[in-house]
């Protein structure tokens, strides 16, 4: 009996793991299809994500890449996606020397207040605090 136990979980697991990875690799598709084809801010706001965490586990062909991420990030705030700006603002503000950006607070300051303009209260209040 314990065998069997230990023989559904490996297959359910595997099953999970390839059923994931499949609909985790046509998201990413179509979301950059939407960013890309589409001009989805919201799309390319997302895109951020996939070039910087666990998401890319599902994706062979998908490696870290905190550049493309931040590429992302802009393109959603130039399209009025106010997460994009704050993901944008917030990278360039604090900058990342790992990743080879540049802190540049008067950049992310300038995406922070557009996050701010977009209606993301919470960055009005705390980011663009001039003690800040």
């Amino acid at each position: 009996m314990k065998k069997l136990n230990y023989l559904f979980i490996i297959l359910s697991s595997a099953s999970l793991l390839l059923y994931g990875g499949e609909m985790t690799q046509r998201s990413f598709e179509a979301t950059l299809k939407k960013c890309e084809a589409e001009d989805n801010g919201a799309a390319c706001a997302k895109l951020y994500y996939y070039f910087i965490s666990s998401k890319r586990a599902y994706l062979a062909d998908l490696q870290l890449d905190k550049q493309k991420a931040l590429y992302y990030a802009k393109k959603a705030c130039v399209l009025n996606d106010r997460d994009g700006c704050v993901t944008a603002g917030m990278t360039l503000y604090y900058g990342d020397q790992h990743a080879g950006i540049a802190r540049d607070k008067e950049s992310g300051r300038g995406l922070l207040k557009k996050a701010c303009e977009l209606g993301q209260d919470d960055v009005c209040t705390f980011f663009l605090n001039p003690n800040f």
